[in-house]
């Protein structure tokens, strides 16, 4: 039987796990990280032979990743806040239970509708895998290891992004696109399994308190038209789907603010300076890089004539620099103020940036590698040390909410960065179909136009990781409550 962490525990005391015990914790935790990256990135380079399966139009597979960052992001909050009522534990186990069940019912979709439907569904479990993962490594590390902890973390999901295009590949070609999910059905039992025995604890630090159902409509309502909007940017409605959002923002945050028990505490972004800065210097990291891949993709094989595999391999560069350095960048912000690895890495990234928007039809391919390496360090020196600071700087009843708005903001940006992409493309060239030989200029301005941006967007989110001043401590935190 497992032992009851609660909120009325000194937040300052690590639960007791054997050392065994949370390495098979952070084993199973990283595989569930693990499958995110893995997963949308096989089913990416799939979506040609699923659009030829159920005979969809291109525009329509785009619903089959659409449909899972929609319902992650809309279920983030709630069931992270669910998770501090009846146990982190238990919805991460659930999470995984429900991802395992829609894996196997993926695997025989009998239609494109009920594949979209089964994604959405993948999106809630995930959110309930997002909401608790690291709350739940946060809260079985002392302080002292969790950026080597992070840095693992981040490391894995980075391997995922690594293999998917390789594996996925190689499966679909070779045994059809259904068989990519005979590799995450196995996946997720053993995370399950390890998770389920290894964590001898469960982590309830709101036992009792009510559920603010009002507040997690205001929550989704909010999130889903910001998010609708910026993604089908710059179509007309869109921006009224923005404006919507955009409205309703201050009404939930207002009408959180009110609450004892609110659906997320949105008082840290107005208490706790490093919370609210670390938060927002992610939003901008992933708003200004994440639609890198998105055109060095059409570059390489728009522009460079190069076959979708040479462009895999070449696009592999960065993240597996990313892999290789996280770890270490990870440990070496439980040695030192994380705040000068996270603005490195920030400006680092703004110099790839800048390096990247330099790129002509007749650049080499080794141009392209260097710049991804340089990018690769970048995000490798910022993720897991902003990551620490964030959970580092809030008590362990926190947890939740400050891992459900890393992953809001995460993907939030991620949205943005695609809806400048979009823009910028639609204002150039109308769209992605219009690349000819005749519009390659257009395109190449309209990338570097996009990277210009994101380098702006990369220094401000540089000097919002720099002002959020020295590192702090959980056991600081503690001591000052």
């Amino acid at each position: 039987m497992s032992a009851t962490a609660s909120a009325s525990q000194d937040s300052g005391n690590t639960p007791s796990l054997t050392p065994e015990q949370r390495r098979l914790v952070l084993i199973g935790i990283s595989l569930a990280s693990f499958m995110t990256p893995f997963g949308a990135s096989m089913l990416n380079l799939s979506l040609p032979e699923i659009g030829a399966t159920f005979g969809v139009s291109t525009h329509a597979l785009g619903w089959v990743s659409t449909a899972y960052l929609f319902s992650s992001v809309l279920f983030l909050v709630p069931m992270a806040r669910i998770s501090d009522l009846v146990g982190r534990k238990k919805i991460f186990l659930i999470g995984m239970c429900i991802a395992t069940f829609s894996a196997v019912c993926q695997l025989f979709s009998p239609s494109f509708e009920i594949l979209i439907l089964l994604r959405a569904v993948d999106g809630i479990a995930m959110a309930c895998v997002f909401g608790t993962s690291l709350p739940i490594l946060s809260s079985i590390y002392p302080a002292s290891k969790r950026g080597s902890v992070f840095g693992i973390n981040v490391a894995v999901v980075y391997i995922g992004s690594s293999l998917g295009p390789v594996i996925g590949g190689i499966m679909t070609q070779t045994f059809g696109w259904r068989s990519l999910f005979l590799l995450l059905i196995p996946l997720a039992a053993v995370a399950t399994v390890l998770v389920y025995r290894a964590l001898k604890i469960e982590f309830i630090e709101g036992k009792g308190e009510p559920f603010d159902k009002i507040g997690a409509l205001l929550y989704m309502i909010t999130i889903f038209f910001v998010l609708f909007g910026l993604s089908n940017l710059p179509e007309t409605w869109a921006f009224i789907s923005l404006a919507v959002g955009l409205a309703a923002l201050p009404v939930f945050i207002y009408y959180t603010k009110k609450q004892t028990y609110p659906i997320m505490q949105i008082r840290l972004f107005f208490t706790n300076k490093h919370f609210s800065r670390s938060n927002f210097a992610a939003f901008l990291n992933y708003a200004g890089t994440y639609a890198i891949v998105f055109f060095l993709s059409l570059y390489l094989q728009r522009i460079l004539h190069l076959p979708a595999g040479t462009a895999g391999l070449i696009l592999l560069a960065q993240p597996l620099l990313q892999a290789v350095f996280s770890p270490f960048v990870g440990k070496l912000s439980d040695r030192m103020d994380s705040r000068y690895l996270s603005t490195f890495g920030m400006v680092l990234l703004a110099v790839g940036l800048l390096l990247l928007s330099t790129l002509t039809a007749d650049s080499e391919i080794w141009q392209i590698i260097v710049y991804q390496i340089i990018i690769g360090i970048g995000f490798a020196f910022f993720a897991s040390p902003n990551t620490s600071a964030i959970m580092g700087c809030v008590s362990r009843k926190d947890y939740s909410s400050a891992s459900a708005s890393l992953s809001v903001m995460r993907q939030s940006g991620m949205v943005l960065s695609m809806a400048i992409a979009m823009c910028v493309i639609s204002i150039f060239l109308g769209s992605t179909e219009m690349i000819r030989e005749d519009t390659i200029p257009l395109f190449l301005t309209a990338m570097q136009i996009t990277f210009y941006i994101g380098i702006v967007l990369c220094l401000a989110g540089a000097v919002l990781s720099y002002l959020r001043g020295a590192t702090v401590r959980e056991e600081e935190i503690c001591d000052a409550l």
